[in-house]
């Protein structure tokens, strides 16, 4: 998500692709990716419930 707003963080975070809702199954072996902790905890939840994100890239300007 950072490189879409051609921003460079360091990806500390495993997130499931497909959000798993307690599912052991998708929780364990559902596909992941890799993303900073501000994009996982702000945009990706976000998104999961339906809100619209709209992202910014470094000069300010949606992306």
């Amino acid at each position: 998500m950072c490189l879409e707003q051609e921003i460079v963080t360091e990806a500390n975070t495993a997130d499931h692709v497909k959000p798993h809702r307690g599912d052991p199954e998708l929780f364990w072996h559902g596909e992941l990716q890799s993303l900073c902790s501000q994009c996982h905890s702000k945009h990706k939840q976000n998104e999961e419930a339906g809100k619209t994100v709209v992202r910014y890239g470094a000069d300010g300007w949606p992306v």
